[in-house]
């Protein structure tokens, strides 16, 4: 049903020339999916898009929710791969000021330790042309992930996060790579998705990995069929 309602409300997107989904500013700890986004975990070490499972828990805490994939009181079964979320507009250390921070509106994600990944996805609404931003950062105090973005099962993009690159309020950006960035475009049918993940870096393992990711998907015409898809790999979501 919520497909059928979203579909639904943004028929009347074909008469504007640009629309914006923001990832930030749609979050939900509510309900899931909401609107055109998911938030979930990949059943296996698997990027397949049939191993993409729905969160099923919320804590819906404050300053900072979490959705999981099941209930959970704290790390152990049930709590990773999670996908949280910053309430305030003001950047928040979690769960002390020597844990990972994040900043205003940013969603952070974390992999589990056996390899599954942390996902949000976006369902195309229609078909048509659209533009593609993801900014990702280390959060923690040394993350070393992997990220990708993905349009249904084919790789737009892939990059390691090795540092902090989060807010320098709090401590000093440094690494190899402390953020990567993607931007792009590509045709999309109703119901293709794109899906933002984080994995659990080359030293396969989750510890320490939390990632920072601001997403947002543009729509920019509609009525267009599946064609070339127009990729950069650096700069930021615009």
């Amino acid at each position: 049903m919520w497909r059928i309602a979203a579909i639904i409300m943004f028929l009347g997107l074909a008469a504007q020339a640009q629309t914006t989904f923001d990832l930030s500013a749609d979050f939900s700890l509510q309900e899931n999916p909401h609107k055109l986004w998911q938030y979930g975990y990949s059943e296996t070490n698997s990027l397949a898009p049939d191993q993409f499972r729905f969160d099923k828990y919320c804590d819906g805490g404050s300053p900072i929710g979490f959705w999981h994939p099941d209930a959970s009181k704290g790390p152990g079964p049930g709590y990773y791969p999670y996908v949280a979320y910053n309430t305030t507009k003001q950047s928040q250390a979690w769960p002390s000021p020597n844990g990972w921070v994040v900043r205003g509106g940013e969603v952070a994600m974390e992999a589990s330790n056996s390899g599954q990944y942390s996902l949000v996805r976006f369902v195309a609404p229609v078909a048509g042309t659209y533009k593609i931003g993801a900014q990702f950062a280390g959060v923690h105090v040394w993350s070393t992930t992997d990220v990708h973005v993905l349009h249904n099962g084919t790789s737009l993009f892939d990059a390691d996060i090795d540092g902090y690159g989060g807010d320098p309020a709090f401590r000093k950006v440094q690494g190899a790579s402390p953020t990567a960035a993607y931007s792009g475009q590509i045709e999309m049918k109703t119901n293709d998705t794109v899906t933002f993940a984080v994995g659990y870096g080359k030293n396969k393992t989750n510890s320490g990995d939390t990632t920072g990711l601001f997403a947002r998907v543009v729509l920019l015409g509609t009525g267009t069929t599946a064609g070339e898809k127009r990729n950069s790999r650096s700069g930021p979501v615009q």
